[in-house]
């Protein structure tokens, strides 16, 4: 008898006072698996896109960098003004008022574009445009016969890179001593070049042409994601995208001097001729806005104060001093 009471006492198993203790403490430890993970989770995705950031606007430090380090290659030699639209912008949307200006072909500039409605020049508002003039790393000597002179460019130099319509050019003495910037308005035959825009010297066997870089740098307006872009004017290429999420982007220039503008053409009597080294700023902010933060800072970039935007994204400054290696070089 007693031996069927203890069996019938086994098989009673948990009480309901039992199993809902045991359902809160899984709940509660469920809850805590949950939240560290969570936590971890944003965690990562916090440095993934800090990190992407980070690699992001160094690569477009990089590539600033070297064009700038180059600008004056060869075309330093070059002392005379030429006028074209070397800001690749027409009509209301140029900041100075023209389609085209007249420099010295080295380093042009706009200080804080005005994107107003009425301007819609694709780039962002209150940032920097910087021109940068070199010879490429396409180019060769005149062979026996080749000539170049006034407005006549021998046909047989178009094969330094396929000189077509609106590439640019460089001729320049074997002696360095002065150089000629050109670009072609027609796409085969002889180059002739328009009325103002001859060549100020003769060239012959033994001198040097290359195909000439225009190089712009500027931030589109894209409202989601603006990018930095490049584009070569002088290979009559399209605007290539460099870095995504560029808030901002800001150039100073030490002049000869040892003053510092914002603009290598301002004060009057300056040029890029002028320059020394260039100060870039580049801002760059995360592709998604993060959860719980607020970026109140206030970012200092080429003189100019930037912020606070007041947002969701992580951003980061990143400058550079970069010298200008080719102008100023005696002839």
């Amino acid at each position: 008898m007693k031996k069927r009471q203890v069996n019938r006492l086994n098989k009673q198993g948990f009480t309901l006072v039992e199993l809902l203790v045991a359902v809160a403490i899984s709940l509660v430890v469920l809850s805590a698996v949950f939240f560290t993970f969570k936590s971890q989770h944003d965690s990562f995705l916090t440095q993934d896109q800090v990190s992407a950031m980070q690699q992001n606007v160094r690569a477009a430090m990089i590539m600033i960098t070297r064009d700038i380090q180059m600008s004056g290659y060869y075309n330093n030699f070059d002392s005379y003004d030429r006028t074209m639209d070397w800001d690749d912008l027409s009509g209301s949307s140029d900041p100075d008022g023209t389609d085209e200006e007249t420099i010295r072909p080295l380093i042009f500039a706009h200080d804080n574009i005005d994107d107003s409605p009425a301007n819609g020049d694709n780039i962002k508002n209150g940032t920097d445009l910087i021109v940068i003039a070199k010879a490429s790393d396409k180019g060769r000597s005149l062979a026996a016969g080749e000539y170049a002179t006034g407005n006549t460019i021998d046909a047989s130099l178009r094969d330094v890179d396929d000189l077509k319509r609106d590439k640019c050019g460089l001729l320049v003495k074997n002696d360095l001593s002065s150089a000629d910037f050109f670009r072609v308005e027609e796409d085969s035959g002889v180059i002739t070049l328009s009325p103002g825009r001859e060549l100020q010297e003769s060239y012959s066997e033994g001198d040097l042409i290359f195909r000439a870089d225009v190089v712009i740098y500027y931030v589109d307006d894209d409202a989601r994601n603006p990018c930095l872009r490049r584009k070569n004017l002088g290979n009559n290429e399209g605007a290539q995208v460099i870095a995504e999420n560029i808030d901002n982007l800001q150039f100073r220039y030490l002049l000869d001097d040892g003053t510092w503008v914002s603009d290598p053409n301002n004060p009057p009597g300056t040029s890029g001729a002028n320059v020394r080294a260039v100060e870039v700023s580049l801002l760059a902010k995360t592709a998604q806005t993060l959860r719980g933060y607020l970026d109140t800072n206030t970012y200092t970039m080429g003189g100019k104060n930037i912020g606070p935007f007041n947002d969701g994204y992580r951003r980061r400054l990143l400058a550079s001093i970069v010298e200008t290696r080719n102008i100023g070089l005696p002839r």
